[in-house]
């Protein structure tokens, strides 16, 4: 073989090493980036939240929601499928009733998050739980599954409802990655008749074209190569793979009467990803586009096109 030859397929098998190692180096930045929450650019912590004395409860000054769901909130435990420590906050309702808002926070979120949302249902007469994610606030575990895990850990938060109360009327309400793992639980074939409605707030399709957008808008990068080999670390360090996080299959199979919400300004979880999860839901389903709310900002700008639509779907489905 001459030497030039030789020379050309040994410069193209070092660039190929090279082209792999920087491949395989990418797709551990952006797991360790995106759901290692021990990683130091990783997965936020919840804000402090301080709950109020006995004394400033009793002298019953204002507190802000996420005063009140701290403060007034009963502190329960689950444990896994996988065998983590799951925390959350019970409220009951105002006065005996079978209705349970089970309320999902998002991505890099926590509980309080969902605190205006969770005093809302309360003041209707509801019992609210509001689960701390794995890998968030005061749960176990490190890595976000982006719904797919998290889907898991709802099906045991039902559970312990139905060991509460038996004849219990359950709503799942999420939000943002809240939103995903709704949809994701609706489209369980292990799901409970007592889940009776779900409400899905700006949720992703599936989390491969989410992440997709978020590399293209943060890093400039396109999806592929690095988004299949991100999944199969993600696969071997955190046992699930991107194309399992899927909303799209999910609710085509669901039975589970469905509001899908969304806000036209949504540029995290892009608006156009409202119609794909909405018209391959194959359950009873309403919709509710909120004109110029951002990410997870549909309630704040238009709360009483929000709760009014909210209610009017929970009285379709939920009388």
């Amino acid at each position: 073989m001459k030497k030039s030859v030789k020379i050309t397929i040994y410069v193209l098998i070092s660039l190929c090493v090279v082209m792999v190692a920087g491949l395989i180096l990418g797709a551990n930045y952006m797991f360790a980036y995106a759901l290692d929450s021990q990683f130091e650019q990783g997965a936020l912590a919840e804000e402090e939240v301080e709950p109020l004395s006995e004394e400033e409860v009793s002298q019953d000054i204002p507190q802000t929601a996420e005063e009140w769901l701290v403060a007034t909130s009963q502190r329960e435990t689950i444990i896994s499928h996988d065998g983590l420590e799951l925390v959350g906050y019970y409220r009951a309702a105002p006065a005996p009733t079978d209705k349970y808002a089970l309320l999902v926070h998002g991505y890099k979120a926590g509980p309080t998050g969902m605190a205006h949302y969770a005093r809302y249902y309360h003041d209707a007469g509801w019992n609210v739980v509001v689960p701390h994610h794995r890998a968030h606030g005061d749960s176990q575990g490190r890595y976000i599954g982006m719904g797919w895990l998290e889907h898991y850990d709802m099906l045991g938060w039902i559970s312990r409802i139905l060991a509460m109360e038996p004849d219990a009327r359950i709503l799942i309400h999420g939000v943002s990655m809240g939103a995903a793992t709704t949809m994701l639980v609706t489209g369980s074939a292990n799901l409970p008749a007592n889940v009776e409605a779900a409400i899905a707030d700006c949720g992703y399709s599936n989390v491969t074209a989410e992440f997709t957008h978020q590399l293209k808008e943060i890093f400039g990068l396109p999806g592929f190569p690095l988004l299949p080999v991100t999944s199969l670390l993600t696969k071997l360090k955190a046992n699930y793979s991107f194309d399992q996080v899927d909303c799209q299959v999910a609710v085509a199979r669901s039975s589970t009467p469905t509001l899908f919400i969304h806000g036209d300004g949504d540029g995290f979880v892009p608006f156009e990803m409202l119609d794909v999860v909405y018209n391959a839901a194959a359950c009873p389903k309403e919709k509710l586009v909120v004109s110029g709310a951002g990410h997870a900002k549909s309630r704040e700008t238009n709360p009483e096109l929000y709760w009014s639509t909210v209610n009017n779907f929970l009285s379709r489905f939920m009388n």
